[in-house]
């Protein structure tokens, strides 16, 4: 029976047919093509075997395609031939046959990453068209691992970029400085230029998911482009954009605990404690009160009292267990959390993109906390071919809480243990004094800090607004015209208040009484810039560039405050100011602008020879009319190598796949001076008549104006290697630069015949020479698994080469009060960072003296004398003699050690395996000293307090245990203290204001390596997901800050500069900040 087909089953039938006799000609034509000799083999790459690669004879279209497992096989005329092996992303091979029959052929993927575009100043460039010293830092780099800020995401990511956190406060501040700064007492902030217009503080301000990309642009050959603003090097922060395609929306959120990476090792027995206070006390002669520590058993009139004291001490304290202030501050576990949600759409010619940003962080001291918020618009649209137009607009509301005014670690470490009280720990923990100890003398840091905390509280607002827009026209076919503009706002307000329980009310009830203070500054910026860019390429080799630019910048500021007391009730807090006595306020009002032309141009022959020039000629409101303008120009030019004709199919090709060779030169310069220096102002004040305020006045500033006042200048010299081997799994980088500065802006004492204090002047110079080295290797990449390292290091050296007619160096002091007051240097001819005090030898012993018959001693001779006339003791300070005799102690400053490091740099080691993935983050820094302030403040000065263990079971003993009394002779005292050279000195205080002196006891080496940060994810499977309608999701466990290998006693190695203002010349000051601490993270992101 015949069955009725339909026609369309009928062409189905016929094209099989047809499909089947091709199949069958092209076999044919395949066989006696490949009548000869048959070649057979494998190809892959360093991940396996390689299927679809195209493996044809040489100048022919006779070919054939690996299989699924890589391996091929075709027939060739003979052993002369030559075949060709391609895949797309690979590169190609040429193997000629000869004897070989059999080929294992490993395929190189083609290195795109060159290709890549790094954003320079006013425009970007692909990478391997780059001339100058730039850092680039990727989205994915950045957000591989979570950071409250993106400084903190920078750090140890780029060579030559030193980045450090002031402190472990929530919100706190951080220091930047890029190739060791340019200024002794200027500012060495970075610029920070987002989307191509300055913002202010950009790396604590721009959420870190917002980021696309950061550039630092280090030598001047780049950032001259910037003019009188690049010198202390430049930051560009590229933010994301819409895509085009289907909408997407990302969630990305982590929590984080944190809790105090160290505690200090304090005196915790109260029986020792107790001992250490009486032997104190009684070489102080300040033991008349000490009865009340016995419940007035026995006063101090009774010889018993003596002789049986450490007894009574042992039978009240032995076994008794104090407060460990720093588990009662700082032992609990705060929250860091973050959100961000960000939402991505576009059509061919609009793109959007909209953010969320939440940073919430609890501090690990109480009432401590920081809150930020921040809500990002981007827009990018093509209006008209050839016309596009761009928005960007950011708002953020950042707040700052505090307790009460935070002194340091000295605050906790200092109080008294506390034990042997009839009060019950809650007691202990809300009362301002001690019960055991309250009569007894204490004149320093007793007060309670849990009390201090919760009596007074600070609050910082924080608010930035930043909007710019653009537009594009492209026109005459290279040209492109763009004008741009961009407005911020900023606006800070700051409060305080202490009430009855603050120290400030305790030690002036009276006078001071309750207390406050309000803060408000604002600021505004608008810029103005429009460029023109050319573009053209000749004869196919000759690429030629060409960008003319002006801009203007305008800067307006105004600030007040106010502190005040007196306040009559607590309660009320700053609502009750009008009751409050004003007792001190200030308001401050400053503008200046500045005026620019820029032009660059770039020359690209053959992909192998670049060059580029650029001049800037800026003119500021800062100078006088003589000295207003400034130019800056740059040049700099690569020779790439491995472009050259020799280079391409030679044997070192295999090995070095590129190699660049640049050098760059420049001029800079740094107007980060105040306004109308050049002028001499004058300051409204009230001038009292007949003893009624209120009546104005104009007094002169104690600065005398000077109108040759001029731009300090960088003249900067950069050479540069890019290496990339095998190709490119090895990608090695080298830099070696020398920045000379001239025309430092210094306030230059003038004599007192002028009226004045000081004048701002162009004297002294200065220079930073250094070396980086940035390292990125593949180490293993696979199928299913893959090894990245990537690894930075920096040298730098600063130092000053001239100041002011007559000086040779110039000081810089930090501290004071308890810490003393530590001397930096910056001398003429020497590195930057030098710590100036007294070289301190141990402690004057038993073998030092001769006793003489009625009992007294007397120094041997040979022995170093002490400061003065006075006599020392066995167990007092000793320092090094500085007399050219060399025989005594007289006071004159020596160098003790220096603040910078010799090297820092960041290791990172990625690891991936199908979809885990680790990353483990360590950095590091080596050669630098640091004066330990706080090691400093908690030395013996006072009846009280609590001291490192380490000092309390090591410091000498004078009282006899068995007397309660002084030993009186010198065999006494030796026995008292076996070893008794490696001892700290005694609590006798002979020279008591030694322990004032700034002294090498306090320096210790700050090289530190830490493991910073260590993080592994999971990124859950396509199929997972899609029922849930989630692209893609990833959870990752982080631990932060969780080992550091250091030779220093304090808290934490990685300190900032004793004094901001000076970052560069304090370096490596710990005035017990704010504890960093140890976090554990739980993150997840998410994209639908």
């Amino acid at each position: 029976m015949k069955e009725y087909k339909s026609g369309k089953e009928k062409n189905s039938s016929v094209l099989r047919v047809l499909f089947l006799s091709f199949c069958f000609f092209l076999v044919g034509t395949m066989a006696f093509a490949q009548s000869g000799i048959v070649i057979t083999g494998t190809v892959q790459d360093d991940m396996g075997p390689l299927p679809g690669v195209s493996v044809a004879i040489k100048g022919t279209t006779t070919g054939t395609l690996s299989d699924l497992d890589g391996k091929f096989s075709l027939s060739v005329p003979n052993d002369k031939v030559t075949l060709t092996f391609s895949f797309v992303g690979y590169i190609s091979q040429n193997i000629a046959i000869g004897a070989n029959r059999n080929l294992n052929v490993v395929m190189a993927t083609e290195d795109n990453s060159l290709d890549e575009i790094v954003v320079i100043g006013y425009g970007a460039v692909r990478k391997k068209d780059l001339t100058g010293a730039i850092s680039s830092v990727s989205s994915k780099d950045l957000v591989s691992v979570p950071a409250t800020t993106a400084a903190q995401a920078l750090q140890g990511k780029a060579a030559g970029v030193n980045i450090v956190t002031a402190s472990g406060a929530p919100g706190a501040g951080v220091e930047v400085t890029i190739r060791g700064g340019t200024s002794i007492t200027q500012s060495t902030k970075p610029l920070y230029i987002v989307d191509g217009f300055e913002m202010t503080d950009a790396l604590t301000n721009i959420a870190v998911h917002d980021i696309e990309s950061i550039e630092v642009l280090k030598d001047a050959s780049s950032t001259a482009i910037y003019g009188a603003r690049g010198s202390n090097g430049i930051i560009l922060i590229t933010t994301k954009s819409g895509k085009k395609g289907k909408t997407t929306v990302s969630y990305n959120t982590y929590f984080s605990f944190d809790k105090i990476s160290k505690k200090l090792d304090m005196m915790s027995n109260s029986e020792d404690f107790v001992k250490y206070q009486y032997e104190m006390a009684e070489l102080q002669g300040k033991t008349t009160q000490w009865s009340n520590v016995f419940d007035n058993s026995m006063g101090v009139d009774n010889p018993e009292f003596y002789t049986g004291v450490y007894g009574r001490i042992n039978n009240r304290y032995s076994g008794v267990g104090g407060i460990n202030w720093q588990d009662e501050v700082f032992g609990g576990s705060a929250l860091t959390q973050s959100h961000n949600v960000s939402i991505s759409t576009g059509s061919e010619h609009t793109q959007v993109l909209l953010t969320y940003n939440y940073n919430g962080q609890d501090g690990l001291l109480a009432n401590h906390s920081y809150d930020k918020n921040t809500v990002r618009a981007k827009v990018k649209s093509e209006l008209y071919k050839g016309i596009r137009l761009d928005f960007n607009s950011m708002f953020s509301n950042a707040s700052t809480d505090g307790g009460g005014k935070y002194d340091g670690m000295k605050s906790v470490l200092l109080q008294p243990i506390n034990g042997g009280t009839m009060f019950t720990r809650d007691q202990l923990l809300n009362t301002q004094t001690y019960p055991d100890f309250s009569s007894l003398d204490s004149s320093y840091d007793t007060a309670n800090p849990i009390v201090q905390n919760n009596a007074s509280t600070s609050n910082k607002r924080a608010r930035l607004f930043n909007v710019n827009a653009g537009l594009e026209i492209d026109f005459l076919k290279h040209f492109t015209w763009r004008t741009s503009g961009n407005y911020e706002w900023t606006n800070s307000k700051s409060t305080s208040f202490a009430d009855e329980n603050s120290t400030s009310y305790l030690m002036d009830p009276v006078n001071t009484g309750i207390n406050g203070s309000i803060g408000n500054s604002e600021e505004y910026r608008y810029q103005i810039t429009n460029t023109v860019n050319y573009s053209q390429t000749f004869a196919e080799k000759h690429k030629v560039g060409a960008m003319l630019g002006h801009e203007v910048t305008y800067n307006e500021s105004e600030e007040n405050s106010m502190k005040l007391k007196q306040f009559p009730y607590p309660n009320y807090g700053l609502d009750d100011i009008s009751n409050a006595t004003v007792y001190e306020k200030e308001a401050k009002h400053s503008r200046n602008g500045l005026v620019s032309l820029f032009a660059r141009v770039n020359y690209t022959y053959d992909e192998r020879y670049l060059l580029t020039a650029t001049i800037r000629k800026d003119g500021s409101s800062k100078f006088s009319k003589d000295n207003k303008w400034g130019t800056f120009p740059s040049v700099a030019g690569a020779w790439r190598v491995s472009e050259e004709k020799f280079w391409k199919g030679s044997k070192i090709e295999n090995t070095i796949s590129s190699l660049k060779l640049r050098v760059g030169y420049g001029i800079t310069g740094n107007n980060g001076i105040g306004n109308n220096l050049y002028s001499t102002t004058m300051t409204q004040t009230d001038y009292p008549i007949n003893n009624t305020t209120g009546n104005p006045a104009y007094v002169p500033s104690t600065t005398l104006g000077n109108k040759d006042l001029k731009w300090e200048t960088l003249r900067a010299t950069n050479i540069g290697l890019d290496l990339g081997l095998f190709n490119s799994r090895v990608n090695f980088t080298a830099e070696w630069y020398n920045n000379e500065i001239s025309d430092m802006l210094m306030a230059s004492v003038i004599p007192a015949s002028t009226g004045y204090t000081k004048q701002y002047q162009n004297v002294g110079e200065m220079r930073n020479r250094g070396w980086e080295f940035t390292l990125n290797t593949v180490n293993v990449r696979t199928k299913d698994f893959q090894w990245t390292t990537d690894l930075n290091l920096s040298f730098n050296k600063s130092k000053v080469t001239s100041l002011e007619k007559g000086l040779t160096d110039k000081t810089f002091t930090v501290g004071g009060n308890r810490s003393g007051t530590l001397t930096y240097y910056a001398v003429v001819g020497q590195k930057l960072g030098d710590m100036y005090g007294y070289v301190y030898e141990g402690v004057y012993t038993t073998d030092d003296f001769i006793q003489n018959g009625d009992g007294s001693l007397t120094l041997k001779d040979g022995v170093v004398k002490p400061y003065g006339d006075t006599t020392p003791s066995p167990g007092d300070m000793k320092f090094a003699a500085d007399n050219e005799e060399g025989d005594q102690f007289t006071r004159q400053l020596v160098k003790i050690g220096n603040g910078t490091p010799d090297m820092i740099g960041g290791f990172t080691n990625t690891f991936v395996y199908k979809g885990f993935d680790l990353n483990v983050f360590m950095k590091f820094s080596i050669g630098n000293d640091i004066y330990n302030a706080s090691k400093h403040s908690m030395s013996p000065y006072a009846l009280f307090q609590n001291v490192p263990s380490k000092f309390g079971d090591n410091y000498y003993r004078l009282i006899d245990p068995a007397t309660g009394k002084k030993a009186t002779t010198l065999a006494r005292m030796k026995e008292l203290n076996p070893n008794e050279s490696s001892r700290t000195w005694s609590l006798n205080n002979t020279n008591s204001s030694y322990i004032t002196y700034p002294s090498s006891y306090y320096v210790e080496d700050g090289s530190y390596l830490r493991l910073a940060q260590v993080t592994i994810g999971y990124t859950l499977p396509k199929t997972w997901l899609q029922k849930a309608m989630i692209s893609s999701a990833r959870i990752y466990f982080t631990a932060n800050n969780l080992a550091t290998i250091t030779g220093y006693s304090g808290y934490d190695p990685e300190v900032s500069a004793g004094d901001s203002d000076y970052v560069i010349c304090t370096p490596g000051y710990d005035s017990s900040t704010y504890p960093r601490s140890r976090s554990y993270v739980v993150g997840l992101n998410l994209t639908f």
